[in-house]
């Protein structure tokens, strides 16, 4: 027996409120009472229960059923429930009509972009959401749709996601199914227009900023024409190549045997001799030199093409 969940001294805690509305429509054939009532209350799992108490068979389609509550009632204790822990709230008397509609879950996809646009932090015009999978239909009944979406689990709002969708029709609750979406957003992203040699430069007539979308651009990618206009290409480079750090060629400012003079500093005293590279390297690279004088081998860091800082050592 259902009954003792509503029993003396839980009452307050576990009422179950059944809100009738005027009329309704439901699919049939057959209907329960959370097809045409709101039920509400906090034991979760008694309120699944209310909501599929049978209620019998619908209308013909078309067709209107006239429900009164004392019905209800009647349904309700045959079904072992108490009454003293069940209020009604609405009409004496409700219309069901049986009349459904075909609902295409492709109409959602505005109102899902709508929703994962918070979580990702994007322009909308760098979003793009699709649905998986061929587009699919569902029977819904007859009235205006809405629909309300749970958070991934995940908590992450860019690419495969499954989202929970509650489908209201007339703002009652008629569905709840898993949809699963593609969100991809797109960054700028620098791609070669025509195939440049190896030691070609870059130029607007070889390469151009394209929408790619993030799951296909890889770290390292270059984002801006700027840092690549005039720069020489590394290796041999083919239409369509997305362009990264490692396609620019770029040449050390110092190599082997250069001289160039190194700064040695010695608490308020800065002392300049003159060195060997011993490595060839770029700016902010560390090599070893050569005191042109004491031949003494010292680690320095390269300023630019000329000068190079000895942090200790004895010169």
């Amino acid at each position: 027996m259902i009954g003792p969940l509503f029993g003396k001294g839980v009452f307050a805690e576990e009422a179950v409120l059944i809100r009738l509305p005027e009329k309704v429509a439901i699919i049939g054939p057959q209907f329960n009472l959370g097809d045409i009532a709101e039920v509400s209350g906090k034991n979760k799992a008694v309120l699944e229960k209310v909501r599929r108490v049978r209620l019998g068979k619908a209308a013909q389609s078309g067709m209107t059923l006239k429900i009164s509550q004392g019905f209800l009632k009647i349904v309700l204790r045959r079904e072992g429930y108490s009454l003293k822990g069940i209020v009604f709230e609405g009409p004496e008397t409700i219309a069901v009509m049986t009349k459904s509609q075909e609902f295409s879950i492709e109409t959602l996809l505005p109102r899902v972009k709508s929703f994962v646009m918070p979580g990702l932090g994007e322009s909308p015009d760098n979003v793009e959401v699709k649905l998986a999978g061929i587009e699919k239909k569902v029977l819904l009944p007859a009235g205006i749709v809405d629909a309300n979406f749970r958070p991934p689990l995940s908590g992450k709002y860019e690419g495969s996601l499954l989202l929970t969708t509650e489908l209201m029709v007339n703002g009652r609750l008629a569905r709840v199914l898993p949809l699963r979406v593609s969100v991809e957003v797109f960054r700028p992203v620098v791609v070669a227009t025509k195939r440049v040699e190896k030691g070609e430069k870059f130029t607007p007539e070889n390469v151009a900023v394209v929408r790619r979308p993030s799951s296909k651009v890889l770290p390292g990618c270059l984002q801006q024409l700027e840092n690549t206009l005039g720069r020489t290409a590394a290796a041999p480079v083919i239409p369509g190549t997305l362009l990264r750090i490692s396609s620019l060629y770029d040449p050390p400012v110092v190599k082997r045997g250069q001289v160039l003079q190194a700064v040695v500093r010695r608490g308020n005293v800065e002392i300049t001799v003159g060195v060997r590279a011993i490595e060839e390297g770029k700016a902010g690279d560390s090599i070893r030199v050569e005191n042109t004088k004491t031949h003494k081998v010292l680690r320095g860091k390269i300023l630019n093409e000329k000068l190079i800082s000895i942090d200790d050592g004895k010169l």
